[in-house]
Order: C-alpha cells, then sequence, then structure tokens
C-alpha cells in the first residue's frame, strides 16, 4: 500500500463531504486551526513536534459526526525529519441516560502531505525562519482506524460530572488509550483531567519520538461561544501543548435567542512594548474574572536567534467596575493580582529561565467601542479596548540571566490591544 495517495484521498473527502452535505441536514460546520504557540503559559514552546493543524467538523441533525483533522509533526532536537498526518474521522453516540458510548471508524493518511510547504509559507508572512527538514518519507501511507469513547456520569443542575474512557488503533501506525475526568459547564465548557498512553509499531523513527513527547497526564478544554470555537490541551510531564480557534459557520443563520448577560468569555491580543503578542483568554462572572494572558515564541528584540524561545504567562484574578454612558460606549477599570512565569529556552532543550513572582495590575478600558452587539444564539458578541500595567515582584535576578530576556522581565510592563467580549445567556 506503499504509494502517493494524495489525489485519492483528496477525491474521497470531497465525494464523502459532499454528499453528506447534499443527503443530510447538518447542524454544525466547524472550521478551525490550530497551533503549538497556544500554551496558556505551561510548559514550554519549541516550535517543534506537533506545531500546527486544522480542523473540519460536521454535525448533523442525527447526531452523525464526520471530521477531517491535520496536523504537521517536526523533530528538530533529535532526528532532524518531518511528517505529516492527516484523519478522517466518522463517529454515532449511542446515548442511554447516564451512559453514553461513542464509536467511530476512520482513515489516517501519513507521510509527505506536503504541509512544509504551508508551514514555510506562513513563517515567511510573519517573519520565522523556515523550518527545513527532510520528510522521514516521501510517499503516504493509508492505516485504517477504529476506537471508540465511552462515558458515564451525572448532571447536577449546569454541571455534568463524568469518567471517560478513550481507545483508538490505526493500523501499522499508533495506538492509544486513555481516561480522564471530565467537568462540563453547560454547553459552553469542558474540562478534562486525565492519562493517555501511546504507542506505535512503525519504523518511522520520528514518529516514535512523537509518541513519547505527547503521552502521559494531560489537561485540556473546550469552549463553545455559538460561532467561536477554543481547544487547548497541555501534556503536563513532557510541557508540550496543543491549541487553538475554530468557527461554527452555520450559526450565523439560527436563530437569535440572546436577552441579557449571565457571564462572559474573552479572547484578545494584546501588545507590549516590543510588539511582542499576548494572547489573553478570560471567563467573568458579574465583577469578577479569572484571567490567563500569555506569550511565547523568539523575542522579538532577539529576532536574529530565533532559536531562543521563551514562555511567559500570568494568571490573573480581577475585579472592575464599569462607568455607564451609553450601551455602545462604556468605560471601566479593573485591579487584578495573581502570579506571572517567565521560562527561557536555549536551542529548545537548555533552560536558562524557571521562575514564579507575585504581580498586581491595573487596567482600563473601553466596551462597546461604538459598535452595536453581534447576536449569534444565545451569545452577544462586542469589541473592547483595553490597556493595561503590570508590576512583577522580584525579577531583579531574573533580568541578570539575559539582556534581550529582560525587556520581557520588567518589573513594569504595558499591554494594549484589542479583546472580543462574548456574552453568554444561559436561559
Amino acid at each position: 500500500m506503499r504509494k502517493n495517495y494524495r489525489t485519492s484521498i483528496v477525491l474521497l473527502l470531497i465525494l464523502l463531504v459532499g454528499t453528506s452535505a447534499v443527503s443530510a441536514n447538518i447542524e454544525s460546520l466547524t472550521v478551525g486551526s490550530n497551533n503549538d504557540w497556544y500554551t496558556m503559559g505551561l510548559g514550554y514552546n519549541h516550535d517543534d513536534g506537533l506545531s500546527y493543524g486544522s480542523l473540519v467538523e460536521a454535525v448533523f441533525s442525527s447526531s452523525f459526526t464526520l471530521s477531517l483533522s491535520s496536523g504537521g509533526y517536526t523533530d528538530r532536537i533529535d532526528t532532524m525529519q518531518r511528517y505529516d498526518v492527516t484523519a478522517l474521522v466518522a463517529s454515532y453516540p449511542l446515548q442511554h441516560q447516564l451512559f453514553t458510548f461513542i464509536p467511530r471508524l476512520g482513515l489516517v493518511a501519513s507521510g509527505n502531505l506536503a504541509f512544509d510547504e504551508a508551514q514555510n509559507f506562513l513563517h515567511s508572512l510573519i517573519g520565522r525562519d523556515p523550518v527545513n527538514l527532510s520528510y522521514t518519507t516521501e510517499e503516504s501511507t493509508l492505516h485504517p482506524l477504529i476506537g471508540a469513547r465511552t462515558s458515564f456520569g451525572s448532571r447536577k443542575g449546569g454541571m455534568r460530572y463524568s469518567f471517560e474512557l478513550d481507545l483508538d488503533y490505526a493500523h501499522n501506525w499508533e495506538q492509544a488509550y486513555s481516561g480522564n475526568l471530565r467537568l462540563q459547564f453547560d454547553s459552553f465548557l469542558s474540562v478534562r483531567l486525565g492519562y493517555v498512553i501511546k504507542s506505535t509499531n512503525h519504523s518511522c523513527p520520528v514518529h516514535k519520538e512523537m509518541v513519547d513527547r505527547y503521552q502521559g497526564p494531560f489537561l485540556s478544554y473546550h469552549y463553545d461561544g455559538g460561532l467561536l470555537q477554543t481547544q487547548f490541551i497541555s501534556y503536563l510531564e513532557t510541557g508540550r501543548s496543543f491549541g487553538g480557534f475554530s468557527f461554527d459557520v452555520l450559526s450565523l443563520w439560527k436563530e437569535k435567542q440572546f436577552r441579557s448577560a449571565d457571564f462572559v468569555f474573552s479572547t484578545g491580543f494584546l501588545y507590549d512594548l516590543n510588539g511582542q503578542q499576548n494572547r489573553l483568554f478570560a471567563f467573568s462572572y458579574k465583577t469578577v474574572s479569572f484571567e490567563i494572558r500569555h506569550k511565547n515564541g523568539p523575542m522579538f528584540n532577539n529576532m536574529e536567534d530565533q532559536n531562543d524561545r521563551l514562555n511567559v504567562g500570568s494568571w490573573l484574578l480581577g475585579y472592575s467596575w464599569n462607568i455607564p454612558v451609553t450601551p455602545q460606549f462604556e468605560p471601566y477599570g479593573k485591579l487584578l493580582a495573581g502570579v506571572q512565569r517567565f521560562n527561557l529556552q536555549k536551542d529548545f532543550i537548555n533552560t536558562i529561565v524557571e521562575s514564579l513572582h507575585p504581580t498586581i495590575a491595573v487596567e482600563i478600558g473601553l466596551k462597546g467601542l461604538g459598535i452595536p452587539g453581534w447576536i449569534i444564539e444565545r451569545q452577544n458578541y462586542r469589541l473592547r479596548f483595553t490597556s493595561t500595567l503590570q508590576y512583577i515582584f522580584g525579577t531583579d535576578e531574573v533580568s541578570d540571566d539575559d539582556t534581550y530576556f529582560a525587556e520581557h522581565t520588567g518589573p513594569w510592563l504595558l499591554m494594549t490591544g484589542i479583546v472580543i467580549d462574548v456574552e453568554h445567556d444561559r436561559e
């Protein structure tokens, strides 16, 4: 079965998706992109391993699900090789009160699927070094896949507690077994904490290396904001992570039901004085918020050496107050306090800085920006402009380790950016 299957795989996918779209009622159609730069401040950011990927998923009115996922794997540390993976998987849930069983069948294509061209094109656009690694094979191979998820749980109010077991077997490629606890908050947020074991009988050395990197204890979440969705997983033992954004394009045509905000999910991009992008993820209930801000990658003030990579994160609790002017122009202020993490690695594997510090911050901004909210089902999307001045305690010793990194450690940090607030109506 070793030959180039790219053309036949593409034709098969077009046929399956096209036939399904015509013959069935699609409830949601999600398109998304993932990258290892979503760390939430945890672990490391090497731009290596499972570095980038994409997802297209269709859920039909019968609950039948068809998903197409892809990922590019690179190893710039050991084997200096790469490979690509694409998986087409169909699944259908069988439910009975507290028990759910979801069998799945599919195909996995591995090898040279030309994802290196997409990666290096994107790197050229954003000023990153190209990743010039040879493929472990110039061919692509198909592997039939069978798997299932079993879930036992109960619901109490708006929260569901469950225990899940997963099994996936891709012939002559990879096997994965996992178990996890899952907390589901209404229909918008699920959090998993579990353990996954992977193995392979494939002869590809770089694949064996990737199997070792992406197993062990993990923490993940999935957020569903109607149109906007985000997902993230962190492998806690190896420090690897992966996450991104996706959009349910069919939500744009669903009934608008939003009346008032019970809680708010926020995401956006804040930029410091070096031009480094900080990604914001936050949940707010009334005046109280929990916020994660993180930045990673090569230092913008030292782009000549992109193998020196930072991973900086803060986990904060906030208290805010609004100054009502009009519904579309609403100034606000916020006080925050929490923990700041600094991590710096040279040449991917040498840790130069690893430290935690208490931090406080003050934030001011403007909600609405004069633009009416955009209602998607039970969510209301609003824009917000924000500026944050942050102080980090005890950074003197950190700043001595690297002169370029010192510009990212403060102790004073100023960040400004645009945020999307997704207001949720639970009723």
